[in-house]
Parts: structure tokens; C-alpha cells; sequence
């Protein structure tokens, strides 16, 4: 009588290559699957990193817009100061003077103490070099306490004005030089702060 082990070992064989090749196919399946998650997900994240890089982008063209349109603000009105020389008023000994701000204040008076903050540069009101500068300034108008300059073209001016005036050297420091030059016109940007009553 012939044994029929040898038959089962066989099939024992094939089903261990069937479960061999059941588990490979498994495994690159899942290795697929895992592979696409990981593709997807670094899509995601490009994506996300792209979003987030067009909002800057936005961000940034929003901020040099504001940024263009205050230089454009700035530009219009360093023209308008510079053009501005047809606007000032002639007053006494060559002082020439533009209102940027007319105040509502008191009106300075003749002998009276006053209190100014002002800039003064060499060349022009806008950029030319800081000579002097101080934001309470105090004399009396008309006494001869500052150079005549001040006297003549702070006339008329009401407390919380701002005034731009020219001084040829006749009407301030003549032939010195204080830092503009000698015998150069001066640059002052003043506002004035208080009138005694």
C-alpha cells in the first residue's frame, strides 16, 4: 500500500509560496499605498507653503503701495515748498516768508515775549544741513534779542502757525559764517508756540 504523505508535503509547499506571494503582494501594495500618502501630503505642504508665499507676496505689494503713495504724499509737498519761491511774500530788507500753517492763536505782538520751536538749514527748508535747531525758543519780538530776520518775518503770525522764512544775510548774520556759509541765506522753519498776553 503506497503512503500518501508525500502528496501533502507538496501541497503544504504550494500553500506556503501562495502565502509568500500573498504577503510580497501585500507589502508593495501597502509600500503603493504609503508612498501615494506621502505624495499627497507633500503636495499638501507645497501647496500650503505656496499659499502662504502669495499672502506675503500680497502682504509685501500692499506695504510698497502705502510705502509709493507717502513718497508720492512727501514728493507733492517737497514741490510744492520748492515751488513754493513763487509763493513767498516779500517783506522788509529781502525776508521772504510762506505760511505751510496759519494758526488761530493769539497774533505776536511788538515787545512782547513769545515762544518759537524752529529748524534752521543751509541751502533750502527741505534737506538742506540742520545749522540750529530748538523747540522752545523764547525773546521778544522788535528788541533786537535775534537777528532782524526773525523780527521782521515773525510779523503778523498767529500762535500755532507754522512759517517758513528766507534771510538774506542783510537781515542776519551780514558777512558771518555760522555753518552756511559766509553772507549765505538762511532757512528757517518756525513755529510759534505762545504770545504773552
Amino acid at each position: 500500500e503506497v503512503s500518501p504523505a508525500p502528496a501533502m508535503k507538496k501541497d503544504d509547499t504550494s500553500n506556503k509560496d501562495a502565502d509568500k506571494i500573498e504577503r510580497q503582494r501585500l507589502k508593495k501594495q501597502l509600500k503603493k499605498q504609503r508612498q501615494k500618502e506621502k505624495k499627497a501630503e507633500a503636495a499638501k505642504q507645497a501647496d500650503l507653503a505656496r499659499q502662504t508665499k502669495e499672502k506675503e507676496k500680497l502682504q509685501l505689494q500692499k506695504i510698497q503701495k502705502e510705502h509709493a503713495a507717502k513718497k508720492n504724499e512727501k514728493k507733492k509737498f517737497n514741490d510744492s515748498s520748492k515751488q513754493g519761491n513763487n509763493e513767498f511774500k516779500s517783506l522788509r530788507k529781502g525776508v521772504k516768508f510762506l505760511d505751510l500753517k496759519v494758526g488761530n492763536g493769539p497774533v505776536v505782538q511788538h515787545r512782547k515775549k513769545l515762544r518759537v520751536a524752529y529748524t534752521l538749514r543751509a541751502k533750502n527748508h527741505t534737506n538742506g544741513k540742520i545749522i540750529d535747531a530748538s523747540k522752545n525758543f523764547g525773546f521778544r519780538l522788535g528788541k533786537g534779542e535775534v537777528i532782524e530776520g526773525y523780527d521782521i518775518g515773525l510779523e503778523g503770525m498767529r500762535v500755532g502757525g507754522i512759517r517758513r522764512l528766507i534771510v538774506p544775510k542783510q537781515a542776519g548774520y551780514h558777512n558771518d559764517d555760522i555753518g552756511a556759509g559766509r553772507g549765505a541765506d538762511l532757512f528757517f522753519e518756525i513755529e510759534l508756540l505762545y504770545v504773552a498776553p
